[in-house]
């Protein structure tokens, strides 16, 4: 005996025993299997086996959705700058549509739950055949086609009447649509023949064929074409805008076909859809900027065209009127920005005054103007005001990026020439990996350094700036790679290694060379251990920082770890330890 019959015959037999056989499309997929295994079964025989397993007479309400079929394989998502390509990510062709409309048209293939009670009792599903009939015992042939599914109960009511004077009641509903195979071609990702039922949505075969292809197909005009004439002609921004999508019944042997894409503009900046947008014919900037959304911000509208060999840009006023109306042509880009001057900047003022948490300024306000307005109390220090700015916390937080980037870089590509080095490389890898982790979660401070000697008033301010009035203090803060961090009352003769003794002197891993002191303007300078500050000594208000030592001989990027251990304690105040 043939092992590829042996073959096909086990494989009609799992399908038997698995509970698969009352569900059409998985039995079709079974012996499609089973015939592929054994080309001794012939389409013959699979169809006389499915018929005599009554596959008909047992078929579900509904046919199988496609996200349950192991036949229907994954495919990526098209990713592109188009508007509306989000709409074909498998979510459509995941799920069949199984309710029905009122306005859904039986046909062939469609199959009908239907009751007698009462006089007659009679109770089965009923395919409608090819004729567009179904056969009722004693009552004969009843056409269906071309019943609208909300006229169904009563034609049924209509035609039992004639043979059953006694009263009957009627219940009919449709328990599945028809399945049908639809062929979907032009610009999709997958032209091909899919199957599904006919109550699906366009979209449903649209996403199974990988959905509109982003260079080539349109989403203005996809035509569903029977017998060779349009049956409808369908606007894809229409369901993404507004929210309507014409219901089509499909038929078996339909064509989607998606025309080549129209023209096409790019529109970016402030609004809410940055998207090359297609269009048929002409559009407006109005009609454009519609569709994208502009943003509240957004005051002006720049719109670069091609022509020929020339290159030239136009700007219009978001809030003239006339803007509206400018014809937009393919290839055209749109750019939609905010050009506004400051009139005023906001400052916030926290720490230790009295009045507002926040006072308004005209656009380029100083530092003097503005703390001339601050009213102090007796324990603030105005002469040792902090100032915190978001663009240079921004910026440090750019150069910490950079440099954790280049040490991952370094550690990620490093080579070994030995197997025992190979694995203490992995070991510091994963050491030098997790610092970075820590470390990408601090935040700079963005203090802008305020140095002795330059006059206030000549410091201009920026909107969302941020003043800090500290409190006359006579404390000195040790923190870092010490036993006892703590703050200490200020001692006027005491040095940097005197305050580092106070706080238990250096752990294990704190570098004596590498001590930080931080003044209150954000000054920071490296301390000398043992003797006199280098440029002055231990000030009120000061911050002693012992930052960790570094094995640069043992570790292979030992150099760049102290580099951005430095950037950190510098920007944030803080440590983050190997």
């Amino acid at each position: 005996m043939n092992i590829r019959a042996i073959g096909g015959g086990l494989a009609v037999a799992v399908a038997m025993l698995s509970g698969v056989v009352h569900a059409q499309g998985r039995l079709s997929y079974a012996l499609g299997e089973a015939a592929a295994l054994s080309p001794g079964l012939n389409a013959g025989t699979l169809s006389s086996l499915s018929n005599g397993m009554g596959v008909a007479q047992q078929r579900p309400s509904a046919l199988r959705s496609p996200a349950d079929a192991e036949d229907y394989p994954e495919y990526p998502a098209v990713v592109s700058n188009n508007y509306g390509q989000w709409l074909f990510g498998g979510h459509f062709a995941r799920q069949s549509f199984t309710g029905f409309n009122p306005g859904y048209v039986v046909g062939p293939g469609d199959l009908i739950d239907l009751r007698f009670w009462g006089g007659y009792e009679f109770q089965a599903l009923l395919d409608v055949d090819s004729q567009g009939t179904i056969f009722i015992p004693r009552l004969g042939p009843v056409r269906v086609a071309g019943i609208r599914n909300a006229d169904l109960n009563d034609v049924l009511k209509s035609n039992l009447r004639r043979v059953f004077r006694d009263e009957v009641g009627v219940y009919a509903a449709l328990a599945s649509a028809q399945p049908v195979k639809v062929f979907v071609g032009g610009g999709v990702v997958r032209p091909g023949l899919y199957g599904a039922t006919s109550s699906d949505s366009l979209l449903h075969f649209l996403d199974r064929a990988g959905g509109v292809e982003p260079e080539a197909g349109s989403y203005r005009s996809v035509r569903v074409l029977r017998n060779g004439r349009k049956v409808s002609d369908i606007d894809l921004y229409e369901f993404l805008t507004q929210g309507q999508m014409p219901l089509v019944q499909f038929h078996d042997g339909d064509i989607i076909f998606v025309p080549p894409r129209e023209a096409t503009v790019v529109v970016e900046g402030l609004v809410a859809w940055p998207r090359r947008f297609e269009f048929k014919d002409r559009i407006t900037l109005g009609e454009l900027l519609s569709l994208a959304q502009v943003q509240d911000e957004a005051t002006h509208i720049r719109v670069t065209r091609i022509d020929g060999p020339d290159r030239r840009s136009d700007v219009h006023a978001l809030r003239d009127a006339e803007t509206a109306s400018v014809p937009v042509s393919g290839g055209d880009q749109v750019e939609v920005y905010a050009d506004r001057t400051n009139a005023t900047i906001v400052v916030r003022i926290r720490g230790e005054h009295e009045g507002s948490g926040q006072v308004v300024m005209p656009y380029g306000a100083t530092l003097g103007q503005v703390l001339a307005g601050v009213s102090g109390t007796p324990l603030s220090d105005v002469s040792q005001v902090r100032l915190y700015r978001k663009s240079l916390a921004t910026r440090q937080k750019e150069v910490i990026e950079q440099l954790l980037r280049k040490l991952e870089e370094s550690v990620l590509t490093a080579r070994s020439k030995t197997t025992q080095e190979a694995a203490l490389r992995t070991q510091e890898a994963q050491l030098i990996l997790q610092f970075v982790e820590r470390a990408r979660e601090i935040e700079p401070r963005g203090q802008v350094i305020l140095q002795d000697g330059i006059p206030s008033d000549q410091l201009v301010l920026e909107d969302g700036d941020v003043l800090e009035i500290p409190r006359h203090s006579h404390l000195v803060g040790v923190h870092g790679e010490v036993y006892l961090p703590a703050a200490f009352s200020w001692d006027e003769s005491a040095g940097v290694s005197r305050y580092i003794e106070m706080a238990g002197g250096f752990t294990q891993s704190g570098a004596r060379d590498r001590v930080l002191l931080m003044k209150p303007n954000g000054a920071v300078r490296f301390a000398k251990v043992g003797g006199w500050f280098s440029k002055g000594r231990v000030e009120p208000g000061d911050e002693i920082l012992v930052l960790p030592r570094v094995d640069k001989k043992s570790f292979q990027f030992g150099k760049d770890v102290v580099e951005v251990i430095y950037q950190i304690a510098v920007a944030a105040g803080v440590l983050v330890r190997l």
